[in-house]
This record gives structure tokens, sequence and C-alpha cells, in this order.
């Protein structure tokens, strides 16, 4: 554990411990919570973004946007995911370069359709579908029974942090956020879900009345209960479009699933490909503090490597204020609440990248020490935590392998 502590650090390089500048240290760490009261950014509303097919889910035109500009071919689409998907590949003289962009769209699309609890399509059953009828025993795609199987695997390799079936109680706290939008979030007049509401879901939590056949790829559930793939489907995805650009003999590229960042290959430049990761605080703010005007401020880690996959969690861009405080969209499974501790979650992974999301929101529910107990323990994975909004940060034990010095 390598803990990064600002205000030790600034006292050991100026070699004094004077009252006078412990009193300065204080001043200043007084001016930036005033400032943080006094900028304090409106709440963002909650968005659900549907997909019209317009019977044709897989077309590729209409879907996203392709261009190249200075020797990088773009994929964009803003309809996937509830956010924005990008692939960057850098391989000019691929003749077949739109084709496989096409293909990673047709990738996206069919992850999107399956993952989906907002909606339904008629070309597919999917986890809309599941919900709507959990009692019932469906049919369902090959691809998405190895989803929720893995899914429930991994309900016992993170201790319990990651658990499908946490759907009913995640679903009241959406309900409760949904409310909080107009003249009601303005006057501070929003609500969390009641204790009795959250004590009445938890039956309906338990990941063993799932009843998943993956011979047959049938599922079926509980009376009441739902499943909610929103903590793995979108780092699964990635990986997904990562294996069809490379089926496709796509050999330097990019991916961004709406801050899931995939690199491969190489920069035209000749150097591994460089992801700097926003301060949390920054954002929440949209770089208005005065602690935030230069690069290295707005970004409190630059990450570097071949072949890996860098993803975040975090409090910082979905939630809602009730009576000043804030509840933010991770749910912890064993409280029923958000987590009121930490802001952040950074990993980097060189291997088993499908399971990018998972380990990165149970890292950031754990308990700090069990979190980096995890990490140091698992070659594939290392993480930084950011701690509070003071910008206090933690470790794990070979993070700074991955980390690039600002230039």
């Amino acid at each position: 554990m390598k803990p990064i502590l600002p205000i030790l650090l600034l006292l050991a390089a100026t070699n004094t411990t004077s009252a006078e500048t412990i009193s300065l240290v204080n001043n200043n760490s007084q001016r930036a919570a005033s400032e943080l009261l006094t900028n304090l950014p409106p709440a963002p509303d909650f968005k659900i973004i549907n997909v019209d097919t317009k019977g044709n889910p897989y077309q590729c035109e209409g879907n996203a946007i392709i261009t190249t500009s200075n020797g990088v071919t773009n994929l964009t689409t803003l309809k996937y995911f509830g956010t924005s998907i990008s692939i960057d590949v850098y391989d000019t003289d691929n003749v077949n370069l739109k084709l496989a962009l096409c293909n990673a769209l047709n990738v996206i699309q069919e992850y999107h359709y399956l993952a989906s609890n907002y909606s339904t399509y008629p070309h597919v059953t999917n986890i809309k579908s599941i919900n709507n009828a959990p009692e019932k025993q469906h049919d369902i795609d090959p691809k998405l029974t190895q989803l929720i199987k893995k899914s429930i695997d991994w309900h016992d390799k993170s201790d319990g942090y990651f658990n499908i079936a946490l759907s009913p109680v995640i679903q009241l706290w959406r309900d409760y956020r949904a409310q909080c939008v107009g003249e009601r979030k303005l006057q501070d007049r929003c609500e969390i879900p009641s204790a009795a509401e959250l004590e009445s879901a938890k039956p309906l939590i338990n990941i063993k009345n799932i009843k998943l056949d993956t011979e047959k790829n049938t599922i079926q559930m509980q009376e009441g209960m739902s499943i909610d793939l929103g903590g793995i489907a979108k780092g699964w995805m990635a990986e997904k479009v990562y294996l069809q650009l490379k089926k496709d003999g796509m050999q330097n590229f990019m991916i961004n699933a709406g801050g899931n960042i995939r690199h491969y290959g190489i920069h035209p430049q000749g150097r591994t490909f460089v992801t700097a990761v926003e301060d949390p605080i920054c954002k929440k703010y949209q770089n208005s503090l005065s602690r935030c005007e230069t690069f290295e401020d707005q970004y409190h880690e630059v990450i570097t490597g071949k072949d890996i996959t860098v993803v975040s969690s975090g409090n910082y861009l979905r939630y809602y204020r009730v009576n000043g405080k804030e509840y933010h969209h991770i749910i912890n499974p064993k409280t029923l609440y958000p987590k009121d501790k930490g802001i952040s979650t950074t990993i980097v992974m060189n291997n088993n990248q499908l399971y990018a999301d998972i380990i990165s929101t149970a890292l950031f529910l754990m308990p700090l020490d069990n979190a980096i107990k995890y990490t140091n323990s698992h070659d594939d994975v290392e993480a930084i935590w950011f701690l509070n909004e003071q910008g206090d940060k933690v470790e794990s034990n070979d993070f700074n392998k991955y980390r690039k010095a600002f230039n």
C-alpha cells in the first residue's frame, strides 16, 4: 500500500513544521472546502436512452458516425449502453477498415439488446423480457447464458459485492432518483427509499434463486425478482469488440466505451497508447474550481501500457441530493445503500479484461483494506483509490508500472 498524502508531502518539501506553515496549510484547506460548497454543481438528471431499431437492429448506416482524419479512423455512437462508445483505429492501409468497424458496431448492438433492462426488442429475449415475467421459464441466446453464468460465478468471487440479483433494490433507488427533477430538485424536496421499502426488497435479491440451465439455455427466477447486468455488460461488450477487431485484422486501436478504455497495439508515434484519468472532483465541478486550471490538475493520473484495460468506478457523475446529502448509483449489496466513503477507484488490467467492470465496482465497494489486499494478491490487476475531496490517494503495490509522468 502506497499512501499519497499531499499535506505531509508539502511539509517534507519545505523542511519545516512551524506553526506558521501548518496554519497556512489549514487555511488553504479551509479555502478549498469553502470553494467546493460555493460552486456546488446541480445534481445530474436521471436519463434513459431507448434505441429504436426501425426494424433493422444490426444496420451500420445511421447508427454510428465513421470518420477519418490524420491517419485515424473513428467510429462513434451515442445510442447504446446509455453512453458514448468510440473506436479509434490506426491501421491506415487496411482495405477492410469500414467493414471491421461495422462488424464491431454489430457486437455493440448485439450485447446492448441482450443486456438491456430498460427495453424489450422483437428480435431477442433479453434481460427486460426476463424481468417482465421472472417466474416463467425463458429460452435465451447462448451468449446471454454465458454472460449470466459468469455474473453468478462472480458473486462468490467478489465476496458478494457483485450481485446481479440486486436489481429490485437498484430499481427502488432509480425510481426515487428519477423523481428528483425540476422544482422538486431545486427546492431540495427529494427523498430516498425508506428502510421498510429496502427491507421488503431484500428477500428478492438472493442470487441462488436464479435457475440457469447452461445446456438448454433457459432461465427462471422467483416471482418478483429481477436482474441487472449493468455491472458487467459494458466491460464484457468492450472485450468482445476487441476480439472482433482482432479477428478482422486490426492491429492498432483504442476502444472507449463510456470510460471503459481498451488499448491494443502501438500508437503511430511508436509508443504505447496513453489514457489520462480525470480528477473526479474537477470533473464533477466541470473544471470550475481554482485547483482545476491546468491539464495536470484536471487529470490525476496518466496511464500507459500495451494491450491493457483501464476502468474507473465512482460516485461523482451519477447521483442526486436529499437534504444536502448525495446518494450515488453504486449500491452496496450488503447494506442496500450507496457506499458513503471514497470517490473513485481506477483499475488497470492486463488479463481477464472481460471482468474489468465487475472488479472495478467490487474494489470501489469493498472496505479499503480488503480491496487493497485483493488487488495485491492478483497479478492481472492494479488499482488506485481516490479517497476524498482533498485528493488523498492510495494505490496497489505495482500500480506505478503503468504510470506515465506528465510531460
